[in-house]
């Protein structure tokens, strides 16, 4: 009888050859041994899936599975369904994690009895950068009090918070969430789902994982029409699921963000080079923006409704100028 993991570790690929083997080599050389490394080549047209092949000989816990090209998402999705680890870690294929790391997120969920066990990640530009740090501090928190630093104005906080892949989750979280599929973004879409499904996350300021700045991550950056619907999608959804659970802080959070990122979008389509037909866009936006801002005029303080107003049209007065 197999012997059941304790880890399932899942890596999207997609014409990932020139980075998997980074990414691989900083998870089979962990001290960790008990897990098992699930790889999804998702349509890959260059030589990642005979790379991964390779490592499929050399270690028997790597397990690769090729699909057709349905982004990561879907290959996430996909892996996780596999996964018989009692906790999942998900790891892009372009990036590689800390010495250590899987043991230091194991102990920490464990001994804290949390659901979710998150480290700290930098952008980096190479694979030689060293960029780790291990303080040994950490902090618990509830699911709530993780949604509010979720939707906080720290930016660093929230760009942490929603990354999907510098964590370790208690499989069971994933029975009621699912990536979406054919997303430009698809973190935000599931990561507000993962934190209220736990009751606990505990956290550590340690940089743990780092995130390559590669040439595919720096494409999938490019900013184009798709990303506004998805932003602007994804609040409409995270607002409407939190809406009646009774936690005025957290919508007014929402709310803020929502409206912040009628301004963002608009800055971001004005200097946008994939955008063609720019004005179709901004009233897009301008609708979004003041179907929500009748709901924030209720909810929030009037000096900060009025100031994220003021900005908003302003910065789409200058866009439209231009």
């Amino acid at each position: 009888m197999e012997k059941i993991p304790c880890i399932s570790v899942v890596i999207p690929a997609y014409n990932a050859g020139k980075y998997i083997e980074k990414c691989i080599q900083s998870i089979i050389s962990q001290d960790f041994k008990d897990m098992e490394i699930i790889i999804i080549n998702d349509g890959s047209t260059d030589n990642t899936k005979e790379i991964c092949e390779k490592y499929v000989k050399m270690d028997s816990r790597i397990k690769l599975t090729t699909t057709e090209n349905r982004g990561a998402g879907s290959a996430r999705n996909t892996g996780i369904s596999k996964a018989q680890g009692t906790f999942i870690a998900l790891i892009d294929a372009d990036d590689y994690i800390c010495e250590g790391y899987f043991s230091r997120l194991y102990k920490m969920i464990t001994e804290t009895n949390s659901d979710i066990a998150e480290g700290h990640y930098k952008r980096v530009r190479s694979y030689v950068e060293e960029v780790f740090t291990n303080t040994g501090e950490q902090k618990e928190l509830t699911n709530m009090e993780k949604l509010l630093v979720l939707y906080g104005e720290d930016e660093g906080e929230y760009i942490n918070s929603v990354i999907v892949t510098n964590k370790l989750y208690r499989k069971e979280l994933f029975e009621n969430a699912k990536f979406p599929v054919n997303r430009i973004i698809d973190d935000e879409f599931i990561m507000y789902k993962l934190i209220y499904n736990s009751k606990k996350v505990v956290s550590t300021s340690d940089i743990m994982y780092a995130y390559v700045q590669s040439e595919e991550s720096i494409m999938r950056a490019s900013f184009k029409e798709r990303r506004v619907h998805d932003t602007l999608d994804v609040y409409d959804e995270v607002y409407d699921f939190f809406k009646d659970k009774n936690n005025d802080e957290l919508i007014q959070k929402i709310l803020i963000r929502y409206l912040g990122y009628g301004i963002e979008l608009t800055q971001k389509t004005s200097r946008s080079k994939d955008i063609q037909d720019k004005s179709k866009v901004y009233e897009f936006i301008k609708n979004k923006f003041e179907e929500k801002a009748k709901i924030a005029e209720e909810k929030l303080d009037r000096e900060i409704y009025e100031k994220i107003s003021k900005e908003f049209y302003g910065a789409l007065e200058v866009a439209q100028r231009e």
